[in-house]
């Protein structure tokens, strides 16, 4: 019976620890000359991301960078993917998608005025040529000088 339950938490723990990686290591800054929030993202080898490009009915949770409006803080426009994607056909989701392997790019222009942090998060969703894991939010903070 130990050894059962070993195993079972073994499996168990395993299982926490594949679906807690997120795959992906965010770096976020502003850039002060161009009042740009900056969102990069190093992939992992075999793991990708999708554009905001991608069908929103085609399954994939595209990425989406939200800068929090705040006082002294204002939202320009719409993010923007400073990298282009991939077009695939995925076979997984039967459908064409977009897609970020090994780095993503994203800035939002905003407005700032007396305010010492920028704060936000990135929304994705990671996969792989056979799974996906489930979408993650990664909150920031960046401090202004």
């Amino acid at each position: 019976m130990t050894l059962r339950l070993t195993i079972a938490l073994l499996s168990i723990f395993t299982r926490i620890v594949v679906f807690s990686q997120n795959h992906v290591s965010w770096k976020f800054s502003y850039d002060k000359a161009q009042h740009k929030v900056i969102a990069v993202g190093k992939i992992d080898p075999t793991w990708h991301i999708y554009s905001q490009k991608t069908d929103p009915n085609s399954g994939p949770v595209a990425t989406t960078l939200t800068v929090n409006k705040t006082q002294g803080i204002k939202p320009i426009g719409v993010f923007e993917e400073n990298l282009v994607p991939h077009e695939i056909y995925d076979p997984n989701f039967e459908s064409k998608v977009y897609l970020f392997e090994q780095e993503y790019r994203a800035s939002q222009n905003i407005k700032i005025k007396n305010t010492k942090e920028i704060s936000g998060s990135i929304f994705y969703m990671v996969c792989d040529e056979t799974k996906c894991l489930p979408p993650i939010e990664v909150p920031f903070t960046i401090t202004v000088q």
